[in-house]
């Protein structure tokens, strides 16, 4: 499975599940895009330097066929493909809901689109099944892998929003923003 790869890459952090499904397999957690440094001599690591948060990942076989996750800055995209770009099926659906950008873009970059959302506070799976048109009822009875296929299947004719843009350009539409953090009440 390919996020057994990824585990032993160290690239799963803050892991939720990994569970297969037939000829799918699904991921919930953060991935790593820079591995923290050696920490000791039995080489474990530090914890990552960059995580994109919240990932929901499905694959089908050993390619990706939908990626979703956050990104504090929009910048970090690069490091994105530089891990991941490499098991993304030709038609894979790219949704990042991003911290710095406050209008949704679509950017055009290394021969894919993806899909920009900004958001400064909530939470990743509740936007993506509202994107998705389904509610905790479609839900009912299902595995954790199960209910990202239903995400995936029902996202089948999901065309993203906003200005069509090059990376550049939309890294010249970044805002100062910073995820909205909430402690102990």
């Amino acid at each position: 499975m390919l996020f057994d790869a990824y585990e032993q890459k160290g690239l799963l952090f803050n892991m939720n599940f990994k569970e297969a499904n037939g000829s799918y397999a699904a991921y919930r957690g953060d991935l790593v895009l820079e591995l923290g440094e050696v920490g000791d001599a039995h080489g474990h690591r530090k914890p990552p330097v960059t995580t994109i948060k919240n990932t929901i990942v499905l694959a089908e076989g050993d390619k990706i066929k939908l990626y979703v996750g956050s990104l504090d800055d929009l910048a970090d995209l690069p490091k994105v493909l530089a891990y991941y770009k490499a098991d993304f099926a030709a038609n894979v659906l790219l949704i990042l809901f991003v911290v710095n950008i406050n209008k949704p873009l679509v950017i055009e970059h290394e021969g894919l689109s993806i899909s920009a959302i900004g958001m400064q506070e909530g939470l990743i799976w509740n936007e993506l099944i509202d994107i998705a048109a389904l509610d905790k009822g479609d839900f009912k009875g299902q595995s954790a892998s199960e209910k990202i296929i239903t995400v995936y299947k029902a996202l089948g004719d999901y065309k993203a929003k906003g200005d069509k843009v090059s990376f550049d350009e939309a890294l010249k539409r970044t805002v100062e923003l910073k995820r909205a953090g909430r402690g102990p009440v």
